[in-house]
Formats: structure tokens, sequence, C-alpha cells
């Protein structure tokens, strides 16, 4: 019985503990994202140099984010290369806000995205374990990064417009800071990994019920990550101020948290592969939706989507995956699925809604989107498969 409340109650503790380092994270990403490349512009830096400064980090964070998490996984070194990447982070975004000249800023982007690589697919996996303990959802504890998010962007955003726009520096190397107290607090990782890396990476990688899970959320994230470089635009276009664009990017963060709170109970009655075709369904719609709309209004309105779409994509996705993984890789099963949704995806996304939007408009690029996640719903619907509960490794 002793055993069982310490059990109990070492769980709660981590659980807390991995809630408020996605709080911190996002609080960090909040400040620096929303804000990094208006600070470039008032630098002097062309639409094009903002442009390879951005997708640099991109870049970047897929080429290392597998690398780290395999060695993460291999040597049980989470806890290390998690408070490595919070402490070496903000030292060289400190340096970026003391630079002005293009040239410097290009090394100094890169080593951020190197530092950072690591972090999502660490907390993601360790989400995962201890939800596993728990018998909770991952939403549940991933809706702490979600309420960062939201607190930060409006935090710095009225910093910045009260005194300047260093303030993004300031808050992110205080929020990172924060964040580094909790992971050094936290206890070292359980569990062995007394497991053939690559014999088992190979098994998740030749799955091919993953393999089309991958190319499936692939194409559903090319759309949101169009969608990311150019919604300002959009709603610029149509009518909306720069209050209202803020609005809508805040309600759409609003709108994760119930679905982040409740997705384990729509993933008991539907299964994540239910929830996933779920958010491929109301992404596609809400692509749609918006390009007929032309009142400012409206589309702020669409943005409520962005929990049933955006948020159940996450939670679900995440979990899929999951349950296809192999003992011992569930970071850089993570790192995977970052790379090909928030990395390589994202690149995709960018590159064909900058061609698409000079040349056909907004309202083409949006049906477009809508079309190729509808592709990638058929894939994810012709082909998901049941998961397993446990891969064979091997001595």
């Amino acid at each position: 019985m002793i055993q069982e409340t310490s059990r109990k109650t070492g769980s709660s503790t981590e659980a807390n503990s991995i809630r408020v380092m996605y709080l911190g994270y996002y609080m960090a990403l909040g400040a620096f994202m929303p804000y990094i490349n208006l600070y470039y512009e008032r630098a002097g830096l062309s639409g094009v140099q903002i442009g390879f400064l951005a997708a640099s980090i991109l870049v970047t964070t897929s080429l290392t984010a597998i690398p780290w998490g395999a060695i993460a996984d291999r040597f049980q070194l989470h806890q290390r290369i998690l408070g490595a990447a919070f402490v070496l982070a903000p030292i060289f975004i400190f340096f970026l806000s003391q630079v002005s000249s293009y040239a410097l800023m290009i090394p100094l982007v890169l080593a951020y995205a190197l530092s950072t690589a690591p972090i999502i697919p660490l907390l993601d996996g360790s989400a995962l374990e201890i939800a596993r303990l728990k018998r909770i959802t991952y939403g549940e504890l991933r809706v702490g990064g979600t309420m960062g998010w939201i607190i930060s962007v409006w935090l710095v955003g009225i910093l910045i417009q009260a005194f300047d726009i260093h303030w993004l520096f300031y808050c992110y190397i205080a929020f990172m800071g924060l964040t580094l107290v909790y992971a050094l607090s936290r206890p070292p990782r359980r569990g062995s990994t007394q497991i053939v890396l690559w014999s088992n990476l190979r098994l998740l990688i030749t799955d091919s019920s993953v393999v089309f899970f991958l190319v499936s959320i692939f194409l559903v994230a090319v759309g949101s990550g169009a969608v990311l470089n150019f919604f300002s635009l959009y709603l610029d276009g149509i009518g909306a101020g720069e209050g209202l664009i803020g609005l809508a990017w805040a309600l759409a963060a609003v709108s994760e948290i119930p679905v982040m709170m409740y997705a384990g109970a729509l993933m008991r009655r539907i299964g994540s592969a239910g929830l996933l075709k779920l958010a491929f369904l109301v992404y596609a719609a809400r692509w749609l939706l918006l390009s007929f709309i032309e009142s400012p209004g409206l589309a702020v309105a669409v943005q409520l989507l962005h929990g049933l779409s955006f948020a159940a994509f996450l939670t679900a996705g995440v979990t899929y995956l999951s349950e296809r993984t192999p003992e011992g890789l569930s970071t850089t099963a993570q790192a995977v699925f970052n790379v090909v949704c928030f990395g390589l995806a994202s690149m995709v996304g960018a590159l064909l809604g900058g061609y698409l939007y000079d040349s056909v408009g907004m309202a083409a690029l949006l049906r477009v989107l809508s079309l190729v996640t509808v592709a990638g719903l058929i894939l994810f619907w012709l082909t998901a498969r049941p998961g397993r509960t446990a891969y064979a490794t091997h001595a």
C-alpha cells in the first residue's frame, strides 16, 4: 500500500512538472515566434533574408531532432539533454539580441535551432510516459503549453508596445530560465534501454501503417503550415485590423484547451485513428469555409474550429504513433512526428503557399489546401490499422 501511494505521488509530481515545463517553454515560444520577424525587419533585413533565417530554423531542427531523440533514448540522457537545451537556447538568443548584422545572425540562429531541436520530442516523450503511468491523456498534460502561449503572446505584445522590441528577448530568456529550474528538479527518467536501437527503429519506420500515417499527416500539415504563414495576410486582405488579427490567433489557441482536456474521452469512444479522421475532416472544412469568407468577423469565428483541427490532430497523432512505437523509442518516435509535421511539411507548406498566394490568390490557395487535406484523409482512412501494444525487442 505504501509503495502504491508513493508511486501515485511520484507520478503526480512528474505530471505537474511536465505541465509546468510545457507552460514555460511555450511561454518562451510565444515571446519569440510572433515577434522575431518584426525585430529582423526593424534591424533592416530584407524579406528574403528574413525568410532564409526562418527556413534555417526549420531545416536545422528537421535534420537534428531525430538524432537527438535517438541519443536520448539509447543512452538515457533525456534530462541532461533537456537541461542543456534550456541553458544553451537563451544564451544564443541573448547574443542574437546584441547583433544587427545579418552575417552574424545566421550562425546564432543555426545554433539556437540546434539547441532547441530536442526539446519538444523530449517533452512529448516524457508526457506520454507519465500519461501511461497516471492513466490520463497526453492532451491533459500538453494543455499547459497552450495556456502558456496564450498568456505570453498577450503579455509580450503589451510590453513591446509599451517599451521596445527587445522585450521579446528579455521575456524569452526569463521564461526559459524558469523552465530550466523545473527541468533540473525532475527525477531521472526510469527504465532500461537494453534494446537494439536501430533494429527497433527499423521496425517502426518500415511498418506500413506507420509509413502511410506519416504520409497522411504530412499532407495535412502542409495545409496548416501554409496557413500559418499567410493567415494574417489573409485577414489583412479582407479588412481586419491588427487588434482583430491578434484576437483571431488568441481565440484559436483558446479553442485548443477543451479539446486537449477531453481528447482522452473522445479517443476512448472512437480511438486515436477516429479522432485523427475527425481532425482531418475539420481541417478540410475550415480551409474551404475561409476560401469563401470576405467578412473579418466570420473569419474570426471560423478560428474556433482550430481546436477540433489542430488540437485534435496533435493529441491523436502523438497517441496513434505512440501506440505503434517499440519500447525505448518514445523520444525518437516523437522526433519523427515533429520533423514530418512541423519541419518538412511546414517548409513545403510555406513554399507552396507563397507560390500559390502570388499566382492565384488566397481563396484559391485555401481551396487547394482543402483538397490536399482531403487526400490525406482518404489515404489514412484506407490504411489505418489497429496498433500493437508492444514490439519485440532483441538482446
